[in-house]
């Protein structure tokens, strides 16, 4: 039984890691190029629960064969000493099994505008702690992302620089005393390797109707560049001719 259960209990870690990669909120909680290690964990998972299984089935089979009083005899003095093993154990499944439970109860979700109250946000540029390596920028401004624009700006001191140039941005909407009634940041987080260590970027958008838009709600922001200030330091300012509802990317993150 205890074999069978641990089985059990490992197709259970199996299956709940398959299904957050089938529906695709593995990628809310690790960057995308790491889930073949996902991949390899719920094989893993699978072998051992079929060892498990088997070695509960062999157990099963040997006490079917074993005369009852030897059986008795033998079970007593094996629960006597191995008593405070087995309550471990015990505790070790409840433990391997939590993970599972509040990924059933806690429903999926990516971080938002909630969770850049505690954190250093990117405005305008991007700090060199999470500047990406390797350039993978789109070729079309058209094409550029919020983290492709800020890895533009970085190549050159001069806001004005980028004066007329058009963007198409998607992100969500964060505001804080800092902003107008006429401006608001076009936010995504950048994750590198998990959300533990995921970095908030943004870029600060001029639209005369900004304080009608909710914090957090997704928007697809279309508008050209003008040399402007946010918060005391000289940046692009992003100019909004046309700002949409959206509704939010099945990739939230931005991965550099």
């Amino acid at each position: 039984m205890k074999n069978g259960l641990k089985g059990l209990v490992m197709l259970s870690l199996a299956y709940f890691l398959f299904s957050r990669i089938t529906n695709g909120t593995l990628f809310f909680y690790i960057n995308n190029r790491f889930a073949w290690l996902t991949f390899l964990a719920v094989i893993g998972f699978f072998v051992v629960a079929l060892g498990y299984l088997y070695r509960a089935r062999l157990v099963r089979d040997m006490l079917d064969t074993t005369e009852e009083d030897d059986h008795d005899h033998e079970h007593h003095a094996h629960e006597h000493s191995h008593d405070h093993e087995h309550n471990l154990s015990r505790v070790g499944l409840v433990l391997v099994m939590l993970p599972v439970i509040l990924g059933l109860v806690v429903p999926a979700s990516p971080l938002g505008a909630v969770a850049m109250g505690n954190r250093e946000v990117s405005v305008g540029r991007l700090s060199s702690a999470m500047a990406p390596r390797e350039s993978r920028m789109a070729a079309s401004n058209r094409e550029k992302n919020l983290l492709d624009w800020l890895m533009t700006f970085d190549g050159s001191a001069d806001p004005a620089a980028f004066d007329g140039q058009e963007a198409k941005l998607t992100g969500f909407v964060y505001r804080d005393s800092r902003h107008g009634d006429d401006s608001f940041m076009l936010s995504r987080f950048v994750v590198s390797c998990c959300v533990a260590d995921a970095t908030p970027i943004g870029l600060i958008v001029q639209w005369p109707d900004a304080s009608a838009l909710a914090s957090d709600q997704w928007v697809e922001v279309a508008g050209h560049f003008k040399a402007g200030a946010f918060d005391g330091r000289s940046m692009p300012v992003l100019m909004a001719d046309e700002i949409k509802p959206t509704a939010m990317p099945n990739q939230p993150y931005l991965f550099p």
